[in-house]
C-alpha cells in the first residue's frame, strides 16, 4: 500500500525503519528516539493516514497522535514533533519528573 516515494521518506536517513508490513511501517526518529507507526486505511477513508507515537522503545503501547491525508504530512509532523522535543528537552523532563506533561501535546 505505501508508494516508492513514500518508502524513501520514510528510509532516507531520518528515520531507522523497525518494521514494515502492507497496512504501516513503524520507524524510528534518529533525533529523538521517539518510535512512530504510519498506519494507511483505504483511500476511501477521510483522512486515510494514521500517525501513531510513543517516547520510548520500551513504552508498551503507541497512542494516536495525529490523522492527515498523506504520508508527507505524517513525516512533517514527526520532524516538528522532533524539533519540539529536541527545543524544548529540559523543560519537558522537568514536566515529566513533576507528573504536568499533557502527551496531547507533545
Amino acid at each position: 500500500m505505501f508508494t516508492k516515494k513514500e518508502k524513501q521518506m520514510l528510509g532516507g536517513g531520518y528515520f531507522t525503519i523497525i518494521r514494515e508490513e502492507e497496512k504501516f511501517i513503524e520507524v524510528r526518529s534518529n533525533n529523538t528516539k521517539h518510535q512512530w507507526i504510519i498506519f494507511k486505511k483505504s483511500v476511501d477513508s477521510n483522512k486515510p493516514v494514521t500517525l501513531y507515537h510513543k517516547h520510548t522503545a520500551d513504552t508498551k503501547y503507541y497512542h494516536k497522535h495525529w490523522e492527515t491525508w498523506t504520508v508527507a504530512k505524517a513525516v512533517e509532523s514527526i520532524k516538528n514533533h522532533d524539533t519540539y522535543v529536541i527545543e524544548n528537552g529540559k523543560t519537558i523532563r522537568w514536566m515529566k519528573q513533576k507528573g504536568r506533561v499533557n502527551y496531547g501535546s507533545i
